[in-house]
């Protein structure tokens, strides 16, 4: 063979290597990642079964697992569909409250941003009672409570009410005391 055989032929045998070993470590990446998805999905589980149990001790009542709900979002003049799903939905003393079980170290506070937003997207699907944040890590509670600060168009629905119920007095005044 000549040189330039022989170094066609090396450069031919270093391209199939690597591509070789790019397929090998596509397939070796894919299968840690389905492994680790595989694992987090169980472990989720697990912390979903302790989760009920732990909501029973503390005097909960469950009303439904997995409850999906969807809702509609208009951009323009176009309608998309959406399934939002809950961990829980529960009742203590009359109220209903939405329970969000959390079992990584990364997202059971409502200090992380994801989470704060899948509770406030709960919040205004289910306008439950209350939302209840449970870390199963370290099995606590926490109830989550949005206040919204108060707009003058919530001012002036008060305003009117106030005086519709006035006006509306005044009127069973003049009725009953024979006018």
């Amino acid at each position: 063979m000549s040189v330039i055989s022989n170094r066609l032929f090396i450069l031919f045998l270093s391209l199939f290597i690597i591509i070789i070993c790019v397929y090998i470590f596509a397939r070796l990446t894919h299968w840690i990642n389905a492994r680790k998805l595989k694992k987090r999905f169980a472990k989720s589980r697990q912390a979903e079964k302790e989760a009920e149990n732990f909501l029973k001790k503390k005097g909960y009542t469950i009303v439904d697992i997995q409850k999906s709900k969807s809702i509609l979002i208009a951009i323009g003049d176009k309608i998309h569909r959406y399934l939002i799903r809950i961990d829980y939905l529960v009742r203590k003393k009359g109220k209903i409250y939405v329970v969000e079980v959390k079992s990584g170290e990364k997202n059971p506070y409502i200090t992380n941003r994801e989470t704060r937003r899948q509770m406030l997207e709960y919040y205004l699907a289910y306008q439950p009672n209350g939302i209840i944040l449970l870390n199963m890590k370290n099995k606590s509670i926490s109830e989550v409570k949005f206040q919204f600060e108060k707009t003058s168009r919530y001012w002036i629905t008060k305003l009117f009410y106030f005086l519709a119920g006035i006006v509306f007095a005044i009127i069973l005044y003049y009725i009953f005391s024979g006018g």
